[in-house]
């Protein structure tokens, strides 16, 4: 189990930068129009993957592209 009092909720310039590389990447790939519903939402389940831990940069490009598998499939 994560422990939510030792993660730092705080995002950094590097971190942000990070976000947005596999948010474009995943975007391009998935034929994602950024500003779109599509979009925001991958944004914001992108953020909270790494706020909850996951700051790998490999895993949440995987798991940015399972997710937004999963809505162009539920769309």
């Amino acid at each position: 189990m994560i422990d939510h009092m030792n993660i730092d909720p705080a995002l950094y310039p590097s971190d942000l930068e990070c976000l947005k590389a596999i948010f474009v990447q995943v975007c391009e790939e998935g034929h994602v129009q950024p500003g779109s519903p599509e979009a925001e939402k991958l944004a914001a389940d992108l953020v909270l993957l790494f706020q909850s831990g996951m700051t790998d940069e490999t895993t949440l490009l995987i798991a940015a592209r399972a997710r937004n598998q999963q809505l162009s499939q539920a769309g």
